[in-house]
Parts: structure tokens; C-alpha cells; sequence
């Protein structure tokens, strides 16, 4: 399995403090939102890190 990280600061998403802030069912797998260490909230599609936002 990949090592998921954060794209802005490179943080392994396993390591995250906090659980998914939302999680959304879709008709292949599921979408979830994290906020990362940096501030950065991240978009995982089933477990894989798509993309992140500017941290604050």
C-alpha cells in the first residue's frame, strides 16, 4: 500500500490526529474530508489523498 501524505507539508495521512471531518457515500466507494497538522483540509477518495487545499 502507498504511504498517503499530504501534499502541502508531506505529513503521512495515517498519522493524523483527527478522524474524517465529513464522509460522503458515492456509487464507487466513499469521500471524505480531513484537515491535516498544517491546516490544510484534504479530499481522499477510498483512502487516496486527491488533493489539498492552501493551508490558513
Amino acid at each position: 500500500m502507498d504511504d498517503q501524505r499530504c501534499p502541502r507539508c508531506g505529513w503521512p495521512v495515517t498519522e493524523l490526529p483527527t478522524p474524517a471531518a465529513s464522509v460522503h457515500p458515492m456509487a464507487r466507494g466513499q469521500v471524505s474530508y480531513r484537515r491535516c497538522v498544517c491546516g490544510s483540509w484534504l479530499l481522499e477518495s477510498d483512502g487516496v489523498v486527491l488533493g489539498a487545499t492552501a493551508p490558513r
